[in-house]
């Protein structure tokens, strides 16, 4: 027996999830397995960030007006937002997260560069003549420089900036100026140093947000860390993680699409499991020849995939026993265990 049941997509606009099918009957097993398994060298572990609170938020949820006003152009952190990002820095230390993540990418504006700085770097400036992870004196609410992570790289990405244009807010600064700043941060990945994203007049689509969410998450999958931090913006944060879930229970949907409240950060795990390319891997490869797979003929070649086995969610279950005088499905699952399906 199946039945069929809806697929709920969360979604806020007709725009939302164009990745993803849209609402309808599906076809699933009374028991779906509801599992997968990816090679570990096929994925990342991601731990998404959105920054601190800044100057606009605390304008915006006055009057939503605010983000048109040019007084929070490229917006920094207020005090509650620096408090936010040190109280997640504190949970990064005890967790044993921060200890473990090899690569921190950051949007190039000034409230997560900050948020960066202050959620990964190692507190206040001890050793004047050492580098500095960001110098002090930054935006309206100005804070002590900050001590760079030894071993811990800092890239910026245009990629996963804040949904551009129309706002002040969301123009960043000349990178020139950045680079001053936050001295150790990579800013490389950025092509241009004044901001030709941002347009006055034109506030970037959600699609348009969609497509260079897809790029991002591609250019994750291409680098060669395991475990990489994120610090986002809430609109391009709930558009990235629109692009996933949609196949899971409401309970795992709803833990990748809600929206981010400031310096909230969640982990996930991504992977790449259309991948066309070798990469490293720290499998075992086994065999006679374990030291040189090369030379390993296997007795029997082992196919990536023999349709004569069924897969997992094809199994027929208990609760599918067929009417009487039939075989029923306990005894079909028995067959199939001792070899003679």
């Amino acid at each position: 027996m199946r039945v069929t049941r809806k697929r709920v997509v969360v979604a806020e606009s007709a725009a939302m999830a164009p990745a993803v099918a849209a609402a309808g009957d599906q076809q699933a097993s009374v028991e779906s397995f509801g599992v997968a398994m990816y090679p570990v060298h096929r994925s990342k572990v991601i731990h998404i960030v959105r920054h601190g609170q800044g100057f606009h938020n605390v304008a915006g949820d006055v009057d939503q007006k605010s983000y048109m006003s040019w007084e929070y152009l490229d917006a920094s952190l207020t005090e509650m937002g620096w408090t936010q990002s040190e109280a997640l820095h504190a949970h990064l230390e005890k967790t044993g997260i921060k200890a473990q993540v090899e690569l921190v990418v950051v949007s190039p504006l000034l409230r997560t560069l900050q948020t960066a700085a202050g959620v990964w770097g190692d507190g206040p400036v001890v050793d004047e003549s050492a580098t500095p992870l960001m110098v002090g004196g930054l935006g309206k609410a100005p804070h002590a420089a900050i001590t760079a992570p030894k071993g811990l790289k800092f890239v910026a990405n245009e990629y996963c900036r804040e949904q551009s244009g129309v706002h002040p807010c969301d123009r960043r600064s000349s990178i020139s100026s950045y680079k001053k700043q936050f001295p150790v941060v990579d800013f490389s990945e950025v092509s241009t140093d004044e901001d030709t994203w941002w347009k006055e007049t034109q506030r970037e689509s959600a699609q348009e947000l969609f497509t260079r969410a897809r790029t991002f998450v591609r250019w994750l999958l291409d680098r060669p860390e395991s475990r990489i931090a994120i610090v986002s913006h809430s609109s391009f944060i709930f558009h990235m993680c629109h692009l996933f879930g949609s196949d899971c229970s409401d309970l795992v949907r709803k833990e990748i699409q809600t929206g981010f409240r400031n310096c909230e950060m969640r982990s996930v795990v991504i992977s790449d499991r259309l991948a066309s390319k070798p990469v490293a891997t720290t499998d075992f490869a086994g065999g006679l020849h374990f030291d040189d797979p090369t030379r390993d003929v296997p007795i029997k070649q082992i196919e990536a995939e023999d349709t004569s086995v069924p897969h997992a969610d094809s199994l027929p279950t208990p609760k599918q026993a067929a009417p009487g005088g039939e075989e029923t499905e306990s005894t079909k699952l028995s067959q199939l265990q001792n070899g003679k399906l």
